[in-house]
């Protein structure tokens, strides 16, 4: 090359221009548009709402005079802090609840998390018969909404030294039960635990199902006993996956309302989730704010815990790769009957017993009276008796239901396929991704949703989408609201499953397509998602039955024409029709019951076929 030639390739413009285009090139790939059309949406519909709280707790608003007379509308105040961190009602309004939440939440976390993955790795890693039918039967306490737990449980233990009728303890054996086991801490305890260990049973079943029992064998070949084998090898393998459990289900322990809110009122018994709600009912939304960002401020604590214990070395998670794969299953030997039948007496008491209970109540014409003369059909097939339930028809043959009925499985469908697909991306740029600025940032945003309180979320979104902001119209009254709500709260559960599934796949599928001229789409849409078919399932079947009998998250943004089945069931609880609201909780579970085996049965051939390529 000549000196002329040399000093032009070495001219500023000439690199200028050579750095232009190789950073044009790399802006324009796929994965960099599609992640900064990810952070700009969700900034707008995350960081946004959770700055616009933040700023109401540090500013009056409308309404605020009745506090003080100075107060002006928008200007900055430290009065709400004051009065939340030491005011004169501090200790009831923040402490004692914040007590009350870590107690019941950290003894259910731990309860659910230990139930749900022992038997994930029963009904998904051994020989144990019956799985076929145990595997939906275990989710079913998680199908239930929560406050109807809450009900069964005050059917059962309900006594009248609380005001109300007898529940059935105190009707068959004739003795009250104490009131520490009908209301207060420990029913908290129990009935959150029973709702929540099927959470924590779809994440680890999901990514237990790829394990390679090669190095199961393996070790079991070196003398390791069957204990030995499960805590050195097989749990660890899938520790993202448990520890993303174990964080979700603390976080949803911690921000349950319904449940505690229930079982803890008759006894003063306050928690920072009904203490949010109530004080969001009565118009105090800056002190409901406060409690939201304290339940944050938990929650973000526990997840920097949890990264510290995972790690940033995500590789040495990865269990399907292009050297083979086997899916053995662990044979129980002597303990095969005996755990079967320990695990069939768990369905019964945790999800068949409260089932058949709250299916009961539905047949009672006077509630407390469980004998059979006391039995009828109205509240599923009577038409409308103004001297029965106010005058409402049964459920299948009210209009409203029916109708209210579509709605509810047209925003579970579509909400949960949706927010499976995004979470599916967005785990993919972040385990891909790991030390870039980019997937860190896109990691943290999809899991701020998680953070915030549920009825929180919903007063944010009613104040950003009640009029029109520039090209966003105002969605207020629309389907789409609820739709986008629902996907935007469910991102932190797909994207953390989309994250446990594409971890276990080796990188060097990727590159084998890559070298074959594969474009990133086609990469994606012919290995990522094909191999991640059990991580998106498992992702789908948890959004869809958290959609299915959501409630806190949409209360205040359901409108005559976007009604769902909760909201009804809700405003039947409100008025102490609990044979209606009973009813429709049935309705609600069959109902999700059949969604989810849809969703499983399409899914499951592709894994299954998956399999058969990976073995032979």
């Amino acid at each position: 090359m000549s000196n002329s030639a040399m000093e032009s390739h070495r001219h500023p413009r000439v690199i200028l221009e050579r750095w232009f285009n190789q950073t044009k090139t790399l802006l324009m790939t796929p994965q960099i548009v599609i992640s900064g059309i990810l952070m700009v949406v969700l900034t707008y519909l995350i960081v946004v709402p959770l700055l616009q709280m933040t700023w109401r707790t540090l500013t009056w608003g409308e309404g605020d005079r009745r506090f003080s007379r100075q107060a002006v509308t928008g200007e900055m105040t430290g009065f709400h802090w004051e009065q939340a961190v030491s005011g004169p009602t501090s200790e009831a309004f923040l402490y004692e609840p914040l007590i009350n939440t870590m107690i019941t939440g950290t003894l259910a976390a731990v309860f659910a998390l230990s139930l749900g993955a022992g038997l994930a790795w029963l009904v998904t890693r051994t020989d144990m018969p019956g799985k076929g039918w145990l595997r939906p039967t275990l989710i079913l306490p998680y199908i239930v909404p929560s406050f109807a737990l809450a009900l069964a449980w005050e059917t059962l233990f309900k006594s009248p030294q609380t005001g109300g009728q007898p529940g059935l303890f105190q009707y068959l054996f004739d003795v009250a039960p104490p009131t520490w086991l009908s209301f207060g801490a420990v029913p908290i305890v129990i009935t959150m635990s029973i709702h929540y260990f099927p959470f924590a049973f779809l994440m680890i079943s999901g990514a237990l199902s790829t394990v390679d029992s090669q190095l199961e064998e393996c070790a079991e070949l070196m003398g390791a006993s069957r204990w030995t084998v499960l805590r050195k090898i097989t749990f660890p393998i899938v520790g993202p996956a448990i520890l993303g459990a174990a964080v979700l289900t603390f976080g949803k322990t911690i921000g349950t309302f319904a449940l505690p809110y229930l079982l803890g009122r008759p006894v003063e018994y306050q928690t920072l989730a009904t203490m949010l709600f109530s004080s969001v009912s009565l118009g105090f939304t800056a002190l409901g704010y406060i409690l939201s960002l304290v339940l944050i401020v938990i929650t973000v604590i526990v997840i920097w815990i949890s990264a510290r214990l995972l790690g940033g070395n995500l590789r040495r998670f990865e269990t399907i790769g292009g050297k083979g794969f086997k899916a053995n299953l662990t044979r129980l030997g002597v303990w095969k009957w005996p755990l079967f039948g320990m695990v069939c007496f768990i369905a019964f008491i945790a999800a068949i017993f409260p089932i058949g209970l709250l299916g009961y109540q539905t047949l009672m014409m006077v509630d407390g009276n469980y004998g059979f003369d006391n039995l009828t059909l109205h509240y599923w097939l009577g038409r409308s008796n103004p001297d029965i339930a106010r005058g409402e028809p049964g459920v299948l043959h009210n209009t409203v239901i029916l109708g209210d009925t579509w709605n509810t499985l047209r925003l579970a469908f579509l909400a949960s396929i949706l927010s499976s697909l995004v979470g599916l991306i967005i785990g993919y740029i972040v385990v891909r991704g790991r030390a870039g600025l980019v997937s860190r940032t896109l990691d943290q945003i999809s899991f701020l949703p998680f953070l915030i309180p549920g009825i929180a979320f919903a007063a944010m979104y009613l104040g950003m989408f009640a009029v029109q902001r520039g090209p966003i119209p105002a969605l207020y009254g629309t389907f789409a609201l609820i739709v986008l709500i629902c996907v935007v709260n469910r991102l932190p559960y797909s994207t953390r499953t989309g994250a446990a599934a594409v971890t276990q796949i080796g990188q060097e599928l990727e590159e084998a397509a890559e070298l074959q001229g594969a474009s990133w789409v086609r990469r994606f849409w012919r290995v990522i998602l094909p191999l991640s078919t059990g991580g998106v399932v498992a992702g789908m079947l948890v959004s869809f039955i958290g959609i299915m009998r959501e409630l806190s998250l949409i209360i205040l943004l359901i409108t005559p024409s976007t009604r769902v089945l909760m909201t009804v069931g809700f405003r039947y609880a409100e008025e102490d029709q609990t044979q209606l609201t009973n009813a429709l909780v049935m309705l609600v579970t069959v109902l999700t019951l059949l969604g989810q085996a849809l969703v499983w049965q399409l899914g499951k051939g592709r894994l299954r076929r998956l399999k058969d390529r990976q073995i032979d």
